[in-house]
């Protein structure tokens, strides 16, 4: 498993509850979008786009689509580890990739496919994409985009 997530740089790490599991015995797939934001939530705190010091933010992050495509049903007890990579960056918006990893079965059990847009609170119009941002995201994955 340390492999897998290694070439990830951002790895977020969720325990498997007794209650996200449903009447069919196996993790809920709503539980998997609640992971997602997880994931993508700590993407961003990496790239140092939140600062949660009690001051409203003028200007962040909002959710423009997602999709999760599930490969392997999850059960408790088990940790699943999720490895998150920016897939796209597009002119209006960033495309994340979130890898989930069940520890128990070894396996990747499900992809997370998560359209971000850069939002001005106060105008209610998205923000392009910066130069700024792409180096960020570019220096935190050590890629070329």
């Amino acid at each position: 498993m340390k492999e897998v997530v290694e070439k990830y740089a951002v790895v977020s790490t969720v325990k498997v509850q007794w209650g996200d599991m449903d009447a069919l015995q196996h993790v809920n797939n709503v539980v998997y979008v609640r992971w997602g934001e997880t994931a993508r939530i700590d993407y961003f705190r990496a790239l140092g786009f939140f600062s949660f010091e009690g001051e409203k933010m003028k200007t962040g992050i909002i959710l423009g689509f997602q999709s999760v495509k599930y490969i392997a049903p999850v059960t408790y007890p088990d940790t699943i580890h999720i490895g998150t990579k920016t897939e796209e960056i597009r002119d209006d918006r960033i495309v994340l990739k979130s890898f989930y990893y069940s520890e128990k079965t070894q396996k990747l059990v499900a992809i997370k496919t998560h359209e971000i847009i850069l939002f001005d609170f106060k105008t209610q119009n998205k923000i392009l994409v910066s130069k700024e941002v792409v180096v960020q995201i570019s220096s935190l994955e050590n890629l070329q985009f």
